[in-house]
């Protein structure tokens, strides 16, 4: 029986007996230690793997029906048990270590009857104790952020960061520190000389999610279903360079053991240690409950760059704290209330498939159109077909959806219980749905190998002439779509040809090209030969080759006093080893894909025609990127403004100055627009200086005074 299977009949049988006294006597041990079995390879799969099978709530209510049987049968108690600390975390790959205090887990709450309830059981327990402690009949609490990532022990002796240790059981856990000391909000040293044990979370930022699951689809692999299993497999990589790449960030929240007399309130900021700065206080249970059924609040914290799945609801006053104190698995002094998860029932109508840059195809099912988190879905991605095996997904079956980081459409489950026997199986295709050449598979996904498929010529032209690539102006994707349709464009090459005289006329045939349009397209496929190695780079399409390592490939040549004359001397220099190996943070797939590449005569050719019409090749030419040494001052910028944030930047690096796509120590200032979010608070927490988007910033920047007044100028409005 798979634990899909196992998880299934268990939560019936909970289901049938509700009260653990409507067990049979006979069925109560056998039933125990399935129970067991079931929540430790869940624990497995969720520590380990990183693959979660079922929802933190389908979790808890295993796990409490678990304690329940407990309470009620103390003499069955096994140590196997998850409520005697969890197991099935442990990891062959990580040296294990001792945590300095035992690291507990909360306890989640999910509705306003169990927050009263748990008042009301903390209040008994003060009242016992010492009544005089509790201030106006009333315990204060305060409500902070709960972190949906990996809960991690940091030590720090002599203010010198030395070793950070994953949960594990509580007691154990798995040793991590080189790769935490990847992580750049990490200092590896503190302000004040003590020694102080803390507790944090790690987390990978949403932004970062985003452009890593879409480089893992483009390179064929499943993508993260969410940020909490990126944050966890990342962290857990054996290369730490590879781990930096990552862009994890770790916010901390407790502080475990300190020298004695150190302890205040404001400790960890104190001592330059990063802090989530969002917090709330209540000074009853009523307005805890009213703090966490506000929508304002869930998206406030929707809004930030980082996960959260709920709210910690902590007893403020220290010696309550004290008296509440905590059970053996949980402290009562704190629960974590968990935000319902943003799910809807929608039906599977139909599924395409679609051919990527990559030339892998992909399924995507067409949905009956279905209202979640604030956005109307109708498709998702079906991403392969080992997915579509795992999750048991046929043609009109009705399925959980959910949008992951409220961002991308995610299927978490099929409703099995509204099968009508009418669903069908979801077939590979056997063509492909552009070209109908036939198709190869390899592995969990099928591909084209037409090196002429329309639709991954136009997805290649699509990115190659995108603003991070040639920046060529006037190619949109109807544009492209007609170029390639009509056989006027075959290939990336080929859009050299758009500023012939010959093809400039056979153009204006077409709807949507006037002179105006010819002419601006002409312009900027002229303009582009006069680009940056790096942007020609970035434009191949080159597998694991973004925007930052075509950078940093360029660059490299460039500093390596490489004669690069022609495609042959190029060809040489990227391909070779040493150099690749001379790169910082390249690893091992990328120079695979880089010499696979240049290797390829397709691909050769590609470039001798692009040569051939004139584009630049020498990363000694046309470096559009100043370097850090000639710099003005450093900047970065975040926010929504009246125009473009690129054409801001640019403005900016046109003057001299260098761009950080982040703000860290080094920056010299950041730029403020509306609506700044995650970006604006570490500039804060960093220092640094802030100007906001307004007309006075002219004064500092005067080169910033057209494009403002510009800007600010009345709008003509139609009447009606």
């Amino acid at each position: 029986m798979s634990l899909n299977e196992q998880t299934k009949a268990i939560q019936s049988f909970i289901t049938k007996h509700s009260k653990v006294s409507d067990i049979p006597a006979r069925e109560l041990s056998d039933f125990y230690i399935q129970l067991i079995d079931c929540l430790v390879d869940h624990n497995h799969q969720y520590y380990i793997e990183d693959k979660p099978l079922i929802s933190d709530k389908e979790y808890d209510d295993l796990f409490s029906y678990l304690k329940k049987i407990e309470e009620a049968h103390p003499e069955i108690i096994t140590s196997n048990s998850p409520t005697q600390g969890l197991i099935g975390q442990i990891s062959e790959w990580f040296q294990q270590a001792k945590h300095m205090t035992k690291l507990m887990s909360l306890e989640n709450t999910y509705n306003a009857q169990d927050l009263k309830e748990r008042d009301t059981r903390a209040k008994k327990i003060v009242e016992k104790n010492n009544s005089q402690v509790l201030s106006g009949g009333s315990l204060k609490f305060s409500v902070e952020p709960k972190f949906d990532g990996l809960s991690v022990e940091l030590i720090y002796e002599k203010w010198i960061f030395k070793q950070a240790i994953t949960r594990w059981d509580g007691r154990v856990g798995e040793d991590i520190t080189v790769n935490m000391k990847t992580i750049k909000n990490i200092p590896q040293k503190l302000k004040d000389p003590i020694d102080i044990s803390v507790r944090g979370e790690i987390l990978m930022p949403k932004s970062v999610w985003k452009e890593i699951n879409k480089e893992r689809e483009e390179d064929g692999e499943t993508p993260f279903a969410n940020t909490r299993n990126a944050a966890a497999g990342s962290i857990k990589l054996l290369d730490s360079a590879e781990v930096a790449r990552r862009g994890l960030v770790c916010y901390i929240y407790d502080v475990l053991k300190i020298e004695d007399g150190k302890l205040k309130m404001d400790i960890l900021q104190f001592l330059w240690l990063p802090v989530f700065k969002w917090k709330k206080e209540a000074d009853t249970i009523d307005e805890v409950i009213k703090i966490c059924l506000d929508e304002k609040v869930k998206k406030e914290l929707d809004s930030q760059d980082i996960e959260f799945d709920g709210l910690v609801i902590k007893v403020q006053n220290e010696e309550q704290r004290e008296i509440i104190w905590a059970t053996d698995h949980h402290p009562r002094r704190a629960v974590a209330y968990k935000f319902p998860a943003q799910l809807a029932a929608t039906q599977v109508l139909s599924v395409d498939f679609q051919v990527g840059r990559t030339w892998i195809i992909t399924p995507v099912a067409n949905l009956e159109p279905v209202q979640l988190s604030w956005a109307k879905l109708q498709r998702v991605s079906l991403h392969n077909f080992d997915f579509i095996k795992d999750k048991d997904i046929h043609l009109h079956d009705w399925i959980w959806l959910q949008r992951s980081g409220e961002v991308i459409p995610y299927i978490v489950s099929v409703i099995t219980d509204r099968r009508t026997g009418e669903e069908k199986i979801i077939h590979p295709p056997k063509v492909c749905p552009s070209c109908n050449e036939a198709v190869m598979q390899k592995d969990m996904h099928y591909y084209c190998v037409n090196e002429h498929c329309p639709e991954k010529t136009k997805q290649q032209i699509q990115h190659f002439v995108s603003k991070n690539c040639m920046d060529i102006m006037g190619i949109g994707e109807s544009i492209v779509d007609l170029l390639v349709e009509n056989k006027i464009i075959e290939n990336i090459a080929d859009i050299y040809k758009l500023s012939d005289p010959t093809i400039q006329i056979q153009l204006r045939k077409f709807p949507w090209f006037g002179d105006k349009k010819v002419t601006e397209i002409a312009k900027g496929v002229e303009e582009s030969k006069h680009k940056a190695l790096r942007r020609l780079l970035n434009g191949l399409w080159i597998s694991h080759v973004g925007k930052k390592m075509a950078q940093d490939i360029a660059s490299q040549i460039e500093e390596g006093r490489w004669k690069i004359e022609n495609v042959d001397n190029l060809e040489k220099a990227i391909t070779d080893i040493t150099f690749l190996d001379s790169i910082y943070w390249i690893w091992e797939k990328t120079v695979e894909s880089i010499t696979t590449f240049f290797h390829n005569k397709h691909n050769l050719k590609l470039l001798e025609q692009l040569e051939k019409a004139g584009i630049n090749i020498d990363p000694n030419k046309y470096t559009d990127l100043i370097k850090a040494s000639e710099a003005k001052g450093s900047f970065s910028i975040t926010g929504s403004f009246d125009l473009p944030r690129e054409k801001i930047a640019e403005l900016f690096q046109q003057q001299g100055y260098l761009l950080h796509e982040s703000p860290t120590k080094s920056t010299d200032f950041m730029l403020i627009g509306e609506k700044a979010g995650s970006k604006k608070k570490k500039a804060q927490e960093l220092g640094l200086i802030i100007y906001e988007w307004r007309e006075s910033i002219t004064k500092q920047f005067p080169f910033l005074k057209t494009i403002i007044t510009e800007t600010n100028k009345p709008k003509t409005q139609s009447l009606f």
